[in-house]
């Protein structure tokens, strides 16, 4: 993302599709892997379930599900001003893959709504659920930050409200919430309709996030002072993190599924610490220029993003030998495995490796496919990830 790509709004473009960009490569994604319809999840299990439940459980899932469809309804609301910055410009690539963006904040949407009205069975009111700290974030902060993009398209401006959107609303906090749902609805096959367009939704957000990071490390390559508005936003922004999860548990004595206030807090907050380690990749990317990186620079800085992904499983880093490839393992036994070359790690930024992975849907399929073993590669020039031909 450069300041020619600015240029020139209106002129017809005659040169290809740049096909290796991330952003397209994220739109390729989205079109194999996006293109589900929450209309047509089968919830008839899932109601029977609901029925089975006590009325704390039913107002636990309730509480998670109401703040989720308003979460989402704010960012399919305050996603359009990010989409005519990169209307000004020519970002054709951008362009194709954030009109699969703002669709998949739509279908979220209607999805936890369909949720609400079919499964929970209540169609009114239930701004009762939104608490102080997530009213802040999410009906202040957030539209705030995005609306203000119609007045100041200035790097500190975007990256302002990158941060507020993709890093901790889609990020922390619905990776956080995603958590909390897995560990109510885990073992026994219970509610498998909500189950399924979960996982769906999650892996949008992993697309989601992975463009922010891709947007964040332009902006640091153009402004060297955005690094500061995203660290300072960070920290304006984590109170009202931790507020919102600590609110989500105030109302019950005995919290339902073995959910529990501290275990949450702790897996928010190593949300949050991904996430730096994410930005600081970013800011890697931003400043690396085309030639030889630092190896073990990038070697540490993808290392603490596969952890992040991974969380809880554990992932260890060690190289093969004397050969030139990094083997990284996620938990143990028939655990699945990545492989970096050392030719990635010395040509490419952090930032660019990462965009990479997360283009091609790596985290996800590290977290569901035990056994799995992809490979990381450098061929033309380009990162190239594989998976063994079957």
């Amino acid at each position: 993302m450069t300041r020619a790509d600015r240029q020139h709004p209106n002129a017809a473009r005659s040169s290809a599709l740049r096909h290796d960009t991330v952003p397209m490569r994220l739109y390729h994604e989205a079109k194999q892997f996006g293109a589900w319809d929450p209309r047509r999840l089968e919830l008839r299990q899932d109601i029977q379930d609901w029925s089975r439940l006590t009325v704390v459980e039913r107002d636990v899932l309730l509480r998670l599900t109401a703040l989720f469809q308003a979460a989402e309804e704010s960012m399919t609301r305050d996603l359009l001003p990010l989409l005519t910055i990169v209307l000004r410009g020519d970002r054709l690539e951008e362009q194709l893959f954030l009109t699969t963006f703002l669709a998949e904040e739509a279908k979220h949407t209607e999805f936890f709504r369909r949720i609400l009205e079919e499964v929970c069975r209540h169609s009114g009111d239930l701004q009762r659920y939104q608490s102080a700290s997530f009213r802040k974030l999410f009906s202040e902060k957030l539209p705030n930050a995005m609306r203000a993009l119609l007045a100041d398209a200035s790097a500190a401006a975007q990256a302002e409200a990158l941060v507020t959107y993709t890093l901790v609303g889609e990020g922390v906090l619905g990776e956080a919430g995603y958590h909390v749902f897995n560990s109510a609805l885990e073992g026994g096959g219970r509610m498998p309709g909500l189950r399924e367009g979960l996982r769906l939704a999650q892996a949008d957000e992993d697309r989601h996030m992975a463009y922010g990071l891709f947007l964040l490390s332009g902006l640091a390559a153009e402004e060297p002072g955005v690094w500061s508005v995203i660290d300072r936003r960070m920290d304006d922004l984590l109170p009202d993190t931790l507020g919102i999860v600590s609110e989500f548990f105030e109302p019950y004595d005995v919290v339902p599924f073995g959910l529990s206030l501290e275990a949450t807090i702790e897996y928010a907050m190593a949300r949050f610490a991904g996430r730096w380690a994410s930005l600081e990749a970013a800011r890697e990317g931003g400043r690396g220029a085309a030639g030889v990186q630092d190896p073990d620079g990038a070697l540490r800085s993808v290392l603490a993003w596969v952890r992040e992904q991974a969380q809880p499983a554990p992932v260890a880093v060690r190289r093969e030998g004397t050969a030139p490839i990094y083997t990284f393992r996620v938990g143990s036994g028939g655990a699945p495995t990545l492989l970096i070359t050392q030719e990635v790690l010395q040509h490419h930024a952090p930032g660019e490796i990462i965009a990479a992975l997360s283009t091609h849907g790596v985290p996800q399929q590290l977290r569901e496919r035990a056994g799995l073993r992809l490979t990381c590669l450098r061929a033309g020039g380009k990162i190239v990830v594989q998976a063994p031909s079957r």
